[in-house]
């Protein structure tokens, strides 16, 4: 005969739900980083919005709803802060190379559009460009590390300099030099044309122009 009320079985207590312990140090460290990730978010946006005017670490600050020390504690003053920006924006032009599609050109032809791709660059993001390579932020110097870090941003022109290299259509010589080389050139129109030289959109494109075939065709033709 069945009783009416079964004993039930017994619970284990591995199978008790028991609220996970919280991690003091390691909760701190993700507030830590969201924090410093909405700072940087927030430096990019008056970046976007308002240019370089708008870069102030009091104005960052004020966008978080914290105070500026909490700032230095993040990133050590305005020059830490610049240079997370820095690197971002190496970072970003790191991506714009790497994304790409250019499967179906090869040999001088991708030269030149990673050329084009340079330039769109910093006509889309003037104001990381002037603090990747122009004086856009008074009296910052990216420390060594950083510009090593950055220079990888140019890995796929490299490695396409590389490439004609091999193909023959440019003698060789150093990849990375050949890469300086051209950057030089680029930068230089870019520089001009940010800070109102040119009276024309159409005259800074020819100048850029003719700056890259001069220096793909010195490369490919050395005296």
């Amino acid at each position: 005969m069945k009783s009416a009320n079964p004993i039930p079985p017994e619970t284990s207590l591995e199978s008790t739900d028991v609220p996970s312990l919280i991690d003091y140090r390691q909760q701190q460290q993700a507030l830590r980083s969201s924090l410093r990730e909405g700072m940087l978010t927030a430096a990019k946006q008056l970046l976007r919005e308002e240019g370089l005017a708008g870069f102030t670490l009091r104005r960052v600050a004020q966008a978080v709803n914290c105070s500026t020390t909490m700032l230095y504690s993040q990133f050590g003053g305005k020059d830490g802060l610049s240079n997370a920006l820095y690197l971002e924006g190496f970072a970003l032009l790191k991506q714009e190379f790497e994304q790409q599609n250019l499967a179906q050109l090869d040999g001088i032809e991708r030269l030149r559009k990673y050329a084009q791709i340079y330039r769109t660059f910093s006509q889309h993001s003037p104001s990381y460009y002037v603090i990747m390579f122009g004086d856009g932020l008074v009296g910052f110097v990216p420390p060594p590390e950083s510009i090593q870090t950055a220079w990888k941003a140019f890995t796929q022109l490299i490695s396409h300099f590389s490439r004609c290299m091999e193909l023959g259509l440019i003698p060789q010589s150093s990849p990375n030099s050949a890469a300086r080389l051209l950057w030089a050139a680029m930068h230089g129109v870019i520089n001009l044309e940010l800070k109102g030289y040119y009276l024309t959109v159409s005259q800074a494109d020819q100048l850029y122009e003719a700056a890259v075939n001069a220096v793909l065709i010195a490369l490919q033709h050395p005296q």
